[in-house]
């Protein structure tokens, strides 16, 4: 029997299908945070939302800190993806377990249990002396961050009085973490430092405390199979969504020189849009049709970043539109049906993750080289056009020869990161007629270097574009096995 036969069921709803039914399920799901629905208990499920928005916003939460992480440890591109990499990797390949473990013992004990280690990490994380200790505790963060992620979805539907409305909540509290974190780790690495984003999660054990006494059924039922095709697609979707949330604060931060706080105001309207697209456009259609429409959306979005007419940031904001409304449309779409009629939940919530951190990482391994080799292409050319400019310009000769040495060094020694000519700059004449000259040619090779890195992030977005677009062919697999 399903847990979800031993809970309520609400005026209107349909029961969930049976575990027997394979592909993507088509009944309508409440959408959203629905938090004040009949039979919740508010509090204990707004602490396990945060909870979960909390934890899974570390998949991306310090993707616009790992420039200031790459300068304090100095790493290159490359290394400092580990960052990210590592932290999914660990949460990947341990979700399914505890999954396993958190049926066999009291979820709200481990949901205090997994917060603890995932606060005791953060603190670490915050102190790490070496770029190897911040790994480790990343490594240990993402043990603890799964324990209690899995822990939350055994308990919500006590405190939501439904299975399906917990699985809905969990799903977009994951989705919106994960979508928010990297506009709140900017704001903290520029208001504060990138060790504040680790400090401010140490408080995570105390969501815990209310749901301690939440009481669960003890079920020993096995598990059945995942669902195959929704998590295959959720790999796919997740993989192409690291370009979303990593490459794009590369380009802003490192191809354009935006400030952390500037690339965080800019990178919001991305979860902004998937709230109002799941508003908007979450109750229209089958969970196939909008999982398919907000992979075409993401793919569409993907492709504009990859097309950009100028390096301006306003050019990017309506393929981040396009992005969050396929974010807002997709994964939950995708999460409620690889759930659906699915028990235990928490078990098939384990696979949820391990797909989705699976599919991070594939993007992270995959995209990084990429960009990294392009950014090494775009650096010759921006060396040869550096020196055409300068012979252009009207300076002194002597001035010439010297600005000639320093670009040179600066670009030679940017070890496959953007080079940051300001500097060179600085110092700059007092004659008018020669600072008109040096402002024109800072300003000149300025636009060059910025053309450079949106060219050196073309092609990982089109790849990125290329591996949502095959997160179709198991949407549509899945439909055609239900005969919709």
């Amino acid at each position: 029997m399903d847990e979800s036969d031993n809970l309520p069921a609400r005026r209107g709803e349909r029961q969930p299908v049976s575990k027997g039914e394979q592909g993507l399920a088509t009944d309508p799901l409440p959408r959203g945070l629905d938090l004040l629905a009949p039979g919740t208990n508010r509090l204990q499920t707004i602490c396990l939302a945060l909870a979960v928005a909390l934890v899974l916003s570390d998949s991306s939460i310090v993707v616009l800190a790992l420039p200031d992480i790459l300068a304090r440890f100095s790493l290159t591109i490359g290394q400092v993806s580990w960052v990210l990499t590592g932290f999914n990797i660990v949460l990947a390949v341990v979700a399914v377990p505890v999954a396993h473990l958190v049926r066999r013992r009291a979820p709200g004990v481990l949901l205090m249990l997994g917060l603890a280690v995932f606060a005791a990490a953060s603190l670490t994380c915050a102190l790490a002396p070496s770029f190897e200790v911040l790994l480790l505790s990343r490594g240990v963060q993402a043990i603890g961050g799964a324990i209690a992620v899995t822990a939350a979805l055994e308990i919500l539907p006590i405190t939501t009085g439904s299975e399906r409305r917990a699985a809905v909540i969990w799903a977009t509290a994951g989705a919106l973490g994960a979508a928010f974190g990297p506009a709140l780790g900017g704001l903290l690495t520029q208001l504060i430092s990138w060790e504040a984003i680790f400090f401010i999660q140490v408080p995570a054990i105390l969501l815990a405390i209310p749901t301690l006494r939440v009481k669960t059924h003890a079920k020993r039922e096995p598990a059945g199979r995942p669902h195959l095709a929704a998590n295959l697609a959720l790999v796919l979707i997740s993989a192409g969504l690291t370009a979303a949330l990593f490459l794009i604060v590369l380009l802003l931060i490192e191809g354009w020189q935006m400030t952390p706080i500037a690339t965080a105001l800019v990178v919001t309207v991305m979860p902004i849009a998937a709230i109002v697209g799941a508003k908007l456009l979450g109750r229209f259609g089958s969970l196939p049709a909008r999982a398919a429409a907000g992979a075409i959306l993401m793919a569409a979005g993907l492709a504009g970043l990859a097309l950009l007419p100028q390096p301006e940031w306003w050019w990017t904001l309506p393929s981040q539109i396009a992005i969050g409304f396929g974010i807002g449309l997709t994964i939950e779409a995708l999460t409620d049906a690889a759930l659906r009629g699915r028990s235990p939940q928490a078990v098939h919530g384990g696979w949820t993750l391990t797909a989705r951190h699976v599919g991070l990482v594939i993007g992270i391994v995959a995209l990084t080289p990429i960009f990294t080799h392009q950014l090494g292409v775009q650096q010759e050319q921006v060396q040869q056009q550096g020196m055409r400019l300068l012979l252009d310009s009207p300076l002194p000769i002597s001035t010439r020869i010297g600005l000639g040495g320093e670009l040179s060094g600066v670009v030679q020694s940017a070890n496959g990161r953007i080079p940051n000519i300001s500097a060179v700059f600085a110092n700059a004449p007092t004659d008018p007629q020669e600072l008109a000259a040096w402002n024109a040619l800072e300003g000149e090779l300025d636009h060059a270097i910025r053309e450079a890195g949106t060219a050196a992030a073309a092609w990982p977005f089109l790849a990125a574009a290329g591996l949502v677009l095959l997160a179709l062919v198991p949407i549509g697999i899945g439909r055609r096995h239900l005969d919709l």
